[in-house]
C-alpha cells in the first residue's frame, strides 16, 4: 500500500475519492482540471442545460480528440511510401550493377 495514494478528484460538482498509484496522480489531477475548464466553458456558452448534459459534450469532445489523436498514429501511408522508395531505389541500384 505504500505506493498508493488516496485521493478526491472534484469532477463537476462531484467529489471522487480513489485510491492511485502515487505516480499516477499528476496525470489524474490534470485530467480533472480539464474536464472542469471544459464544464465551465460549456456552461457559459451554453446556458440552462443539466449538468448530464454538460457532461456528455465533454465526454464527446473527448472521444473525439481522442480518435483525432489516434489518427495521427497511423504510419501505414508513410511506411507504404517508404517501402516504395526503397522498391524504386534498389531496383535503380540493380539495374546499375
Amino acid at each position: 500500500m505504500e505506493n498508493k495514494l488516496k485521493i478526491k478528484l472534484l469532477i463537476g460538482d462531484a467529489n471522487y475519492p480513489m485510491t492511485i498509484d502515487r505516480g499516477d496522480e499528476e496525470v489524474l489531477r490534470e485530467a480533472a482540471r480539464r474536464i472542469n475548464d471544459m464544464l465551465n466553458r460549456y456552461r457559459e456558452t451554453f446556458p440552462g442545460l443539466s449538468k448530464e448534459q454538460y457532461l456528455a459534450m465533454v465526454a464527446l469532445h473527448n472521444g473525439v480528440m481522442n480518435l483525432e489523436k489516434a489518427g495521427m498514429n497511423d504510419t501505414a501511408p508513410f511506411t507504404e511510401r517508404l517501402q516504395q522508395s526503397i522498391d524504386k531505389i534498389t531496383a535503380y541500384l540493380e539495374e546499375e550493377s
